[in-house]
């Protein structure tokens, strides 16, 4: 039996739904073959208690009765008075943390250093798939569509001046660096731009602004990798009647699948070889979710590295335990990067000295 950290929650503003990720996602991990332990992580503190797995813990939030807790390589301590006592020995680490630290790279890089295997993407895919303009860039080199748009650093009139000359309205908003529509608004006007540009920069300190398309349709695509084999998930349908999905659409309003049936023979293959074209040019790792935008063609809207449940409804063909359990076994046949060693004479000579 492996041990397997569940870890969620972080300094993010999907904090939230990062928690109702993890808690979805350890009901369906087979226990016959893990154990989880539940890492929350809140205010830059690691806490582990089996009640972390249910949702009533976090509605009135108390640490009584949990441990705070630390690895020291890929021992889990736990802290008791002035002591750290041992916990256990854990071998991977399954990551529910969307964005902010836990999607960034950030999280990744401490997993490496520590060679603890983990579920996603490494550093710099996930560092570089976290920022939309960079992504826009990157893919836009590789010849994929994208939606054109301006990165901005300030709410400012000249700014507003360059959106209409350069862009004209209406546009979308949205804060470069985050996920699940949080910051996202649509301005129709220069009126509109500032009041959506004062809540983007509430989310980040550099706002995307992309031209605003009507009457499109919008794809989700997503893929899993297991050594060799390629798993694309199916194509699902998102944005029935709407111009864009806000926070509440995808978080607390209930909707069945959409998954395309009348999608042509010709556009769901693009959408499958765009989406493994892309995932495997990045280096991307685990479960990765692409959204798309298609309007008499198709562009790449964009990348979720850690999609919210990771994206196991598109996976039909797999229970989310199956899923979960690829993603574990994956995790740790890949291990953690290592550096080739290099000998040299730099530490006796200095012993001469």
């Amino acid at each position: 039996m492996k041990n397997i950290l569940a870890v969620f929650g972080g300094n993010s503003s999907e904090h939230d739904v990062s928690i109702m990720s993890a808690i979805e996602g350890m009901e369906a991990v087979p226990f016959v073959d893990y154990k989880v332990f539940p890492i929350y992580i809140k205010d830059g503190v690691w806490y582990y208690g089996e009640e972390l797995k249910n949702i009533k813990s976090y509605l009135d939030f108390n640490t009584k009765n949990l441990k705070k807790v630390t690895l020291i390589g890929k021992d889990l301590y736990y802290s008791k008075g002035k002591k750290w006592r041992y916990l256990d020995t854990v071998d991977c680490a399954l990551l529910f943390t969307h964005g902010g630290d836990g999607e960034n790279g950030v999280l990744q890089g401490y997993f490496e250093t520590i060679r603890l295997p983990y579920t996603s993407s490494g550093v710099l895919g996930s560092s570089l798939t976290m920022n939309k303009w960079i992504t826009k860039v990157l893919v836009k080199d590789m010849g994929i569509e994208v939606v054109d748009g301006l990165l901005i650093k300030d709410n400012c009139p000249e700014n507003f001046d360059l959106v209409e000359s350069v862009l004209g309205f209406p546009v979308f908003v949205k804060p470069n660096s985050q996920g699940s529509s949080i910051g996202v608004g649509l301005a129709r006007n220069k009126d509109e731009l500032n009041e959506k540009l004062k809540v983007a920069f509430n989310y980040d300190k550099e706002v995307l602004i992309e031209k605003g398309m009507v009457d499109f349709v919008e794809y989700n695509c997503a893929v899993l990798t297991i050594g060799e084999r390629v798993i694309v998930s199916e194509i699902e349908k998102t944005n029935e009647g709407k111009s864009y999905l806000t926070f509440e659409d995808k978080y607390l309003s209930r909707s069945d699948n959409k998954f395309t049936q009348n999608i042509s023979a010709e556009l769901r293959e693009e959408i499958k070889v765009k989406t493994s074209e892309i995932y495997e040019r990045l280096n991307l790792k685990g479960v990765v979710r692409f959204d798309y935008i298609f309007k008499d063609k198709l562009y790449l809207n964009e990348i979720n590295s850690i999609p919210g449940s990771l994206a196991n409804h598109l996976f039909t063909e797999l229970t989310y335990g199956e899923l979960l359990s690829l993603l574990i076994d994956d995790a740790l046949d890949r291990g953690t990067s290592k550096q080739s060693e290099f000998s040299s004479n730099i530490l006796s000579q200095g012993k001469k000295k």
